[in-house]
């Protein structure tokens, strides 16, 4: 196994996030990563919830050749109209707690046994919001960037205490951390109790992605 696959020193896993704007992009970038890693997150913003636009065919992942894991990071208005179709060809897809009313019935509709439906919670929103839910969850995903959608945002430290406050009150769920995480904050996030980052701009603004990606991973 490739030191790239592997959880970093700590068990923490690096998930490279992909915002692009038509297939070939994202192509492009899952052959980068493929065997790499275990996880890839594709980035789904409709223009309304997230002020950009990006990929929105789900059809079109059945033409990867790859053998990545793909999350699909839905930040969409009303995830129930499209979820079914994403759920196709993903993994697992994150939704955010703030873009449904309907987040009670898609948690109980839609996951099967092999996949996950990722609860995530924008930057400004209170952890208390799952506690309704946190017993048929099992991952949080904590935005650490106020303008969703974007790639080179910066990173919000008030996740931190975020991060916190789940691992006390529902030790039993992971967190996902995702936006503007670098290394200096990868190790703060690690400290902190996080369980996975969601990295984009600092594995695909580097010279090397790949290189960017194994300095994560050594940490």
């Amino acid at each position: 196994m490739s030191i790239l696959s592997r959880p970093t020193s700590n068990g923490i896993e690096i998930i490279p996030s992909i915002v692009s704007r038509d297939f070939a992009d994202l192509e492009k970038k899952i052959k980068i990563l493929d065997s790499h890693v275990t996880w890839a997150e594709i980035d789904v913003a409709d223009g309304v919830f997230a002020s950009n636009i990006t990929f929105q065919e789900p059809a079109l992942l059945n033409e990867l050749d790859d053998k990545l894991k793909l999350s699909v990071h839905l930040m969409v208005e009303l995830p129930e109209t499209v979820i079914e179709e994403w759920l196709a060809v993903a993994d697992r897809v994150v939704v955010h707690y703030e873009s449904t009313e309907e987040l009670a019935d898609i948690l109980e509709k839609y996951p099967k046994k092999h996949q996950e439906i990722i609860v995530a919670l924008a930057l400004d929103t209170p952890v208390s919001v799952i506690d309704s839910i946190a017993d048929t969850i099992k991952t949080v995903q904590l935005m650490s960037i106020r303008r969703l959608g974007f790639q080179g945002e910066d990173f919000c430290p008030e996740v931190i205490e975020k991060i916190k406050t789940i691992k006390t009150k529902w030790p039993h769920l992971k967190v996902v951390v995702d936006g503007g995480v670098g290394i200096d904050e990868a190790k703060d996030l690690i400290s902190a109790g996080a369980d996975a980052l969601v990295v984009g701009s600092a594995i695909w603004g580097a010279i090397d992605p790949l290189k960017a990606l194994t300095e994560l991973k050594s940490l």
